[in-house]
This record gives structure tokens, sequence and C-alpha cells, in this order.
């Protein structure tokens, strides 16, 4: 499925804790793709915590950040020749430092996620979007920004962060991933209000999670535009990622339309295949002769082909209305086919039914 990204969502608010390098050495051959790379650390560093250390510590030490890579790399056209453009340039914004990340721990079997919001600057939240990963370590969700830690030098400070203390510097777009049974609103956000302030909006939180993560992409993004619609605030930024998942979802919606009304022409095509076949050997007398059923049997496929040519034009725009497709032409075809059948089984059933030595008047 390829996405397809505003511009004025690219322009994150990336600022940089930038700090002396320190790096975890992994030979360059392993690091041309994230399967490589997460391969390498899986079996050099055995226990999940270390494996999250060292992609951590890669990350931010051999990724640069580059505003260059703003629209190289997050118009790709999908999450993977984002991640793959990354590597290669090993430059980018917190976009990709985060996807990059994320991507290297999923691969290792430890559960993460790309999180996009709101950080904190001067007291009030940045009017750019940010990006950073929700961790899974133990039992516990946690929080990491590979932007804010480049080149750290001893210990990070934006690594495997409790949401309690993350939510003092990050405020996600999609109010699950305050990983809180009470997130907080984005003015209580700004003012300084702690996770208690929040409405219960989570039973539970992590069964919340859990459940989300097993869906696919488009029903992650249903989820995720429901509660974002939810959200009391609207700010312009909010409304763009609110505006960004309806696209993406529209685009979902008409590939499946379009998808649909290819199977619907195809199993007209199917249909018509099989009648011109029997209306040719109608037009050569039935010659060579064939058996009564062998007959019978070559007008049997056209029903159930028409049949699932409607079925399919009737499942399309049932989520979102698409005015691409004119299901009004291909549904006549489909009547005047299915009127042609019935013609076809009716001069059928009068040639069966007559005597073998008249069968030939049926075709006058």
């Amino acid at each position: 499925m390829k996405l397809i990204v505003f511009a004025s969502l690219l322009l994150l608010s990336c600022s940089v804790m930038a700090q002396p390098e320190t790096y975890v050495h992994i030979p360059q051959a392993y690091t041309g793709s994230s399967g490589s790379l997460a391969g390498y650390i899986q079996k050099n560093f055995k226990l999940p915590s270390q494996q999250i250390h060292a992609a951590y510590r890669w990350v931010t030490s051999n990724i640069k950040y580059d505003k260059d890579s703003m629209l190289y790399i997050n118009w790709s056209t999908d999450s993977d020749e984002k991640i793959a453009a990354t590597l290669r340039r090993k430059k980018g914004v917190c976009d990709n430092f985060a996807s990059v990340f994320a991507d290297l721990l999923v691969r290792m079997q430890i559960p993460a996620h790309t999180i996009n919001g709101l950080t904190l600057q001067n007291g009030r939240a940045a009017k750019t979007a940010h990006s950073w990963v929700a961790v899974k370590e133990g039992s516990k969700w946690l929080f990491c920004d590979p932007t804010w830690d480049v080149n750290y030098y001893s210990s990070p400070i934006f690594f495997l962060i409790s949401p309690r203390e993350f939510i003092n510097t990050h405020w996600p777009f999609d109010p699950m991933w305050q990983a809180s049974s009470n997130p907080i609103s984005l003015k209580d956000f700004e003012s300084g209000h702690s996770t208690d302030a929040g409405q219960e909006k989570f039973e539970n939180i992590d069964d919340s999670i859990q459940y989300f993560l097993a869906l696919n992409n488009q029903q992650q993004l249903e989820a995720t535009t429901r509660r974002m619609k939810t959200s009391e605030e609207q700010p312009g930024v909010l409304r763009s990622w609110y505006g960004y998942h309806n696209m993406n979802l529209a685009i979902i919606y008409g590939e499946q339309d379009m998808n649909l009304y290819n199977e619907a022409v195809a199993n007209l095509n199917k249909a018509n295949h099989h009648l011109n076949k029997f209306l040719t050997y109608r037009n050569n007398f039935f010659e060579p002769l064939k058996p009564d059923e062998e007959i019978k049997e070559m007008l049997e496929p056209v029903k159930p082909a028409i049949a699932n040519a409607f079925k399919k034009i009737e499942g399309m725009g049932r989520v979102k209305e698409n005015l691409q497709y004119d299901t009004g032409e291909i549904k006549q075809r489909l009547k005047n086919t299915e009127k042609k059948l019935e013609q076809q089984k009716d001069f059928l059933q009068r040639y069966l039914g007559t005597v073998s030595e008249q069968r030939k008047q049926a075709f006058y």
C-alpha cells in the first residue's frame, strides 16, 4: 500500500540534542538494510534489553540529522522505501530516526511503534510535528526519542522513559500512545498538569495497545483517526494530521474499489467468454455434435460469473463514496449479459426437449 505524505507534515520539529559522538561498531557490510542490521544485532547481543540499547546507540551515532532529507526521504512511496533510503544515505530527520529504530526492534521481535505528535518548546506546544518511538521492554511500554539523543556521549537522555515522565515533553496526536489510562489534553500538556488530570478513556492501556498492533494498516488508520477526531482540541497541526490519516484511508479505500471494479470486469469478461463460446457453437448448429450434458455445461459458468461481478460492484463505496468508477455502465452490461444468458437457456431447453430427428428445426 503506497502512502503519500503532506508536504506541510514533513516539516517536523526535530531539534537535536548535539553531544560528542559515540557508537556501537557494526561492520558496514551489515548496515545496508534493516534486515541485515537487525540480524547482526540480534546475533551479537543476546538479551532484548541489550538489543534495544545497541540499536539505539547505532541509530543515534550513525545517522546524521539533516533537513535535506525531508523531501527526499519522507516523500518516499512507502515505509520500507523510506527506511531503505535512510540507511543508504545515513541521514534524515526525526521521522527517519524513529522509523529506522522502530523497524530494527520489530525485526528483532521487540514490540515497537513510531509515534507522531507535538513537543514542548519554551512552555508551548511546537507548531510542527515530531516523531519518536514506543518500545515494550519486558511488560512495560516505554518511550525513546532517537533524534533528541543524536551523538549522545555516555547515557542517553530520552531512552526508555516512562509514560508519566515522557508526557512532560512529548504529546502524541493519538491519545492511546500516552500509554496511560488517563490521557491528558493538549491544554494540560502545555500547562504541565500530570496524567492524573485526564479523563479515563482506556480501562487497560496494555490491552488496548496490544489489540491495536494486531490490526492491519487500514484498521490502525481507522482506529487512530477515530481517536484523533474525538480529541477536544483541534489545533492546526492536529487538523493536518487528521486530514493526513483520512487521505491515507481514502487511498486505501480507493485501491479497494479499484480492485473490486477490476474483479467485476474480469467476471463480466469471463461470463461473456463462456456465453460467446456457446453462441459460436450454436451458430455452427452444434457441430461437431456433443452429448446433451456437455452442451448444458457450456452455459453453467456464466451465471456464477455474473453474480460474482454484481457482488464486487455492490461492495464498492461502502466505506467512502468513490466517484472515480462508473458502476452504472458495468451494471447495465451485466444485465445485458444476464438477459442473453436467459435467452440461450430458453433456446437450449427447447432444443433438448425436442426429439433428436427434429432438433435441427430448433435453430430456425
